[in-house]
């Protein structure tokens, strides 16, 4: 198969994705899918510096929304300058001239809205430049049926639905004015950070995220202390379907920690059927809705984020001396 890609870079032994805020959340998803599978190594890098020696045999995707990032922008450069094989996914900017000056591949984020609506876009250009180098494979088939099962858990999940037949609208109602804890492990151990920035950019809401089986290490022995916290707290867990029996021992231990401490559990788990990619978006649909539900419930705009835009306006004026 023809491919704009050099053929060596079909051997790289790892991936690492480069981007800030909803930019990175797409490598989160990727690494989760690939640890499923049992496919290349995927990591992501959310600095301005490498925080390692790059490696020139392993290939690195930056991606930026805007093109502008500065923390992307950085590491962009920094890969350039150690001749690494770099593939860059942009919607144009400072980023996008460079790559093409540079030579590099470019995937154009070719989307309207926000970085953060851009996500499932984002993971679909990445897992087509892999196909396209052989690091990973998909069907058709599964493509189709993935797509299919994100047009019916959207319809389902609409706003005409009233609550009670609504699964995202029920589940913000009951996370309405509490502290969320999301947590996911295994396919969903990315997707937990994604429920978490969304819960955070469009609901307005004080969330985490935490991965299984990592917080059976730390997290839960807080659980049973400070009663006057749990009072706001409601946990959401993500679980795909058909996990392992380590994962699934994990899982169920969790579950048993959270309600025996009184936290208040609420199982989220795609529709039946479904190969890894469909568990993965379609799940990643419902954090969506229920992000932009909770934002309805307060009467507030989802979609502004003055903080975030607060908050680089003071660094580029820092920059800028």
């Amino acid at each position: 198969m023809a491919t704009p890609y050099p053929a060596e870079w079909a051997s790289s032994e790892s991936v690492t994705v480069c981007g800030m805020g909803g930019s990175a959340i797409a490598g989160d998803l990727l690494s989760g899918l690939m640890a499923a599978q049992k496919g290349v190594p995927v990591r992501v890098i959310r600095e301005f510096d490498f925080p390692f020696p790059i490696d020139p045999s392993s290939l690195i995707i930056v991606c930026s929304y805007s093109g502008n990032t500065r923390e992307t922008i950085s590491l962009f450069r920094q890969a350039k300058a150690g001749d690494a094989r770099i593939i860059v996914a942009a919607g144009g900017g400072t980023l996008a001239q460079e790559a093409a000056e540079a030579g590099n591949p470019l995937l154009k984020i070719d989307i309207p809205g926000e970085p953060r609506s851009a996500v499932g876009y984002n993971l679909m250009l990445l897992l087509g430049a892999l196909n396209k180098l052989g690091l990973w494979s998909i069907t058709q088939t599964e493509v189709t049926a993935s797509l299919e099962a994100i047009a019916n858990q959207a319809d389902r999940l609409a706003e005409d639905w009233p609550s009670r037949d609504n699964p995202a609208k029920n589940l913000a109602m009951h996370l309405h004015e509490k502290l969320v804890m999301v947590c996911g492990g295994g396919l969903f151990s990315g997707l937990a950070r994604r429920w978490k920035t969304q819960l955070n950019e469009n609901g307005k809401v004080w969330a985490w995220h935490e991965e299984i089986p990592e917080m059976l290490h730390n997290a839960v022995e807080a659980y049973g202390y400070r009663p006057q916290i749990k009072e706001d707290l409601s946990a959401v867990m993500l679980q795909p379907n058909l996990v392992d029996d380590p994962a699934a021992a994990h899982y169920q231990v969790a579950e048993q920690l959270l309600k025996s401490n009184a936290i208040p559990l609420h199982l989220v788990q795609p529709p039946e059927g479904l190969e890894p990619l469909g568990q993965l978006l379609t799940t990643m649909i419902m954090g969506d809705y229920v992000s932009y539900y909770l934002a309805i419930l307060q009467g507030i705009d989802p979609s502004p984020t003055p903080n975030i835009l607060l908050g680089r306006e003071h660094l580029e004026r820092l920059a800028d001396g």
